[in-house]
């Protein structure tokens, strides 16, 4: 009886050996079918969403952008461009006076930085102001020297805007009771707003005066009075100017 239930162990053990064996050599053969096999690539139509199947060709997506948003800041011509002109109006209120201002400009880049370019900027405008007994018309001359600055790298069609400016200026004081008087007016400070990327050449400009040092100079019947004036922050003198840019046809990034 111990010689047949001694066997029985054995022929019990050898039998799953052999099982073992069969189902290891099985998984292995299917494995090495799937790594021996030739696997389609996909290529992506990214205008049609559409996909198609090349065999033995090997694609490299690591410079793709992340984003079609990327994509259209990258393509836009109004990053970073060489010249661009800029129409534009500001506006302002207080409890007695109503501003406002018409001006148009051209913008040429002078440097580039990792992502940020300075431009520098001559433009022209009309200020009208208007007051309970006073009424100011003045055309003005500016410079600007302006730093673009991209904020997210990722999506780059809002820029941060800032730099400095001089401005000279010249018109009439108007009165109620028909007196007028000759005005001149030199400023100059620190101005910051943003630039918005609309389309591949048309961008749009919000900006204000952040700081101003003004010189003014009233003239009448050769009298000659000089006021000067320091303006912070948003006031009755920093106006809140909207322009629209376009980018030149023959601009570069």
């Amino acid at each position: 009886m111990k010689t047949k239930h001694l066997l029985s162990k054995v022929l019990l053990v050898f039998f799953m050996s052999i099982t073992t064996v069969l189902t290891a050599q099985n998984v292995f053969d299917t494995e090495l079918d799937f790594n021996q096999s030739i696997l389609t690539s996909e290529t992506i139509d990214l205008r049609t969403y559409e996909i198609s199947l090349d065999e033995n060709i090997q694609y490299d997506f690591s410079n793709a952008p992340k984003s079609i948003t990327q994509n259209d800041a990258q393509e836009n011509l109004a990053a970073f461009a060489f010249n661009m002109i800029a129409f534009g109006a500001g506006f302002g209120f207080t409890d007695l006076e109503t501003l406002w201002c018409l001006h148009a400009a051209y913008y040429l880049r002078f440097a580039t930085f990792s992502n940020k370019a300075a431009y520098a900027a001559l433009g022209v405008g009309y200020n009208y102001t208007n007051a309970e007994f006073l009424t100011v018309g003045l055309l003005d001359l500016s410079l600007r020297v302006m730093m673009l600055s991209v904020l997210s790298k990722r999506f780059q069609q809002v820029r941060a805007q800032y730099g400095v400016f001089a401005k000279y200026a010249f018109g009439t004081n108007k009165f109620e009771d028909g007196f007028k008087n000759d005005l001149t007016r030199f400023s100059f400070g620190l101005f910051v707003g943003l630039h918005i990327l609309l389309t591949k050449q048309w961008s749009m400009m919000i900006q204000t005066d952040l700081l101003t040092v003004e010189k003014q100079t009233l003239k009448s019947d050769g009298n000659e009075v000089t006021n000067n004036q320091t303006y912070g922050l948003i006031n009755k003198n920093n106006l809140l100017i909207l322009s629209l840019i376009f980018t030149l046809p023959d601009s570069k990034r």
